[in-house]
């Protein structure tokens, strides 16, 4: 697979160029393992897999019988979809540990 700094998660929502900047902006002196492109796109599957999996359980949670189809719809459907995001996030890191391997 070819390393490309436009990576990005199948929702669009998590961007790879988006996370470095936040890691750069957010750390006065960066990770060791930040300068190794490997090391640094298995962080970044990581981080996708967790905010993800963070997003849709908090947004199912507030999902209630009662909540109007006009909301639920859509929310679900977001829930769906950082659940791809979190599951692509769990194949790209297993494809650059084989790769790594």
């Amino acid at each position: 697979m070819t390393a490309t700094r436009a990576e990005r998660s199948p929702s669009g929502l998590f961007r790879m160029s988006a996370w470095e900047g936040e890691m750069e902006r957010s750390n006065a002196q960066l990770p060791r393992w930040y300068w190794n492109e490997a090391d640094r796109r298995r962080q970044y599957a990581r981080w996708v897999e967790a905010e993800a999996e963070s997003m849709a359980m908090r947004l199912a949670a507030l999902l209630r019988p009662d909540t109007p189809a006009e909301t639920a719809a859509p929310a679900r459907a977001l829930v769906e979809s950082l659940a791809r995001d979190a599951e692509w996030a769990r194949r790209l890191e297993e494809r650059l540990l084989t790769e790594a391997a």
